[in-house]
């Protein structure tokens, strides 16, 4: 194979093989935005056991990703390995996404709203498992080539914050307008159930639609694989597969790395949401210009990675990307926590302090958008390496571990969210919180994710696979007609 040119995927095909993670975007991203609000806002949880709530379904999601990278890999049919449960995890995810925002309203007692958050969470995150991680290992088979995973990644996770800034970012604006009430007073459109159930019923169906897309573009890679060798999936029985996966040092160099970033963003990204209401004190329209700005941000990050790869490789784009991230977070604890701009802060008749909170805000995020597809592109570089060391194709398997370690990191990170949601002083169904709650949040949205993230700089400093390792690798096998 190394003495043949691959040629490259048409952006068509890579564009609708995203649409997949368009899915996902609106599915997580929807989680991730909103449901802390609507447990605590709507429903009256206390925040640290809806944290704990969250955080038991993501480690469930994580547990049973290996497994799924293994029923995957060994999965003989005549639609091939992996489009089958794209698309039936995939409708699946869109059903229980909607019963998400619907079913726990129904409850009044505490005790059964936990039981039915935690329920349907779980539902959830079991068809996520089941359409991504054959989804993620599609995508290793669709780009085989170095710098075209880059290509591909890049392309899938702009996908993903594009669709989040149509259904999340002007979620605001489309689902949650503030309205008045009868004393004259403003409310907050988060406030108020019925946006959430309107929000839940309209994403399920997109959710449903993107799926079907992407199985009907990537259609051609369902072939027929009944009578090939058991072989060619993994030559190691199952559960040696995972332990040799979990042993594999250069694996852990992306696993670690990609622990501490999607750690470092899942925490900026769940207190982020009580800064814009509670320290920031946005209008629905200021919450979708910030919030979606740093999704155009994650997307341009996302676009431009396969650039930033040819360029200088992909550490180098690491490391940009990790100090973007950096100066975003540390520009917003230097203006607004040290007393240097207001949060309504005016200029020349302009929102001096929407602008600048909007505008460093998107260096966070655009840097973010850099280490995602970028992580996800390496775990696909050491599966070929392991490959051509072994001989057994393990792409599912190392996706599935890939999704298993992103998944442990995020339980972790939303058990952490509600404690520090509680430590910072923020009460559960209040109509308003403390100037002191709402200072606390708005220094751990700004502080906690460049703390965590420059930790990302120590693992990837050892890490050796490069341009220069894989051409060197691929030179040493022999080619294949």
């Amino acid at each position: 194979m190394t003495g043949n040119k691959i040629r490259r995927v048409s952006l068509a095909r890579l564009f609708g093989y995203s649409f997949g993670e368009g899915a996902v975007s609106i599915t997580m991203n929807g989680i991730a935005n909103f449901a802390m609000l609507f447990y605590t806002q709507i429903l009256g949880m206390d925040a640290k056991i809806a944290g704990i709530a969250l955080s038991i379904t993501v480690f469930w999601d994580a547990i049973t990703d290996p497994m799924m990278g293994l029923v995957t890999d060994h999965t003989r049919s005549r639609y091939g390995r992996r489009l089958p449960y794209v698309l039936l995890g995939g409708l699946a995810l869109a059903l229980f996404f909607y019963l998400l925002w619907f079913l726990p309203g129904r409850f009044t007692d505490p005790t059964a709203i936990f039981w039915c958050v935690l329920l349907v969470n779980l539902l959830v995150r079991t068809a996520l498992t089941v359409f991504m991680v054959p989804y993620t290992a599609l995508g290793f088979e669709i780009c085989p080539e170095y710098e075209d995973r880059s290509r591909l990644q890049g392309i899938r996770y702009f996908l993903n914050m594009l669709v989040n800034i149509v259904f999340g970012g002007c979620a605001w604006a489309l689902f949650f307008k503030d309205s008045i009430g009868v004393d004259g007073e403003r409310i907050d459109g988060t406030r108020i159930a019925g946006n959430f159930m309107t929000m839940g019923s309209v994403l399920a169906v997109a959710v449903g639609g993107l799926i079907l897309i992407c199985v009907w573009v990537t259609r051609v890679y369902a072939v027929d694989n009944r009578n090939q060798s058991r072989e060619y999936g993994n030559k190691l029985e199952p559960l040696l597969d995972l332990v040799q996966i979990l042993t594999d040092k250069l694996a852990w160099f992306v696993f670690g790395f990609l622990s501490i970033a999607m750690l470092a963003m899942l925490l900026t990204a769940q207190m982020q949401m009580f800064t814009f209401v509670n320290y920031m004190q946005f209008s629905a329209l200021e919450k979708t210009f910030v919030h979606s700005g740093g999704m155009v941000a994650f997307a341009l990050g996302s676009l431009g990675l396969s650039r930033l790869v040819n360029r200088f490789d992909k550490k180098p784009a690491a490391y940009i990307g990790i100090g973007l991230c950096v100066f975003g977070g540390l520009g917003l604890f230097g203006l607004f926590s040290s007393g240097l701009v207001a949060p309504r802060a005016i200029l020349g008749g302009l929102p001096l302090g929407t602008i600048l909170f909007g505008l460093l805000q998107a260096c966070w995020w655009g840097g973010c958008g850099i280490l995602v597809p970028l992580a996800t592109s390496m775990i696909a570089d050491v599966s070929e390496v392991n490959k051509v060391r072994t001989g057994a194709l393990k792409d599912g398997s190392y996706a599935a571990v890939f999704s298993f370690v992103m998944k442990m990191t995020q339980s972790v990170g939303l058990f952490i969210t509600g404690y520090l949601l509680d430590f910072a002083g923020i009460i559960s169904g209040a109509d308003e919180q403390t100037v002191e709650a709402a200072q606390n949040i708005s220094v751990m949205t700004f502080l906690s994710g460049p703390i965590v993230i420059v930790f990302a700089i120590l693992v990837l400093r050892k890490y050796p696979v490069d341009r220069a390792f894989m051409e060197s690798l691929r030179e040493a096998q022999p080619d294949v007609d």
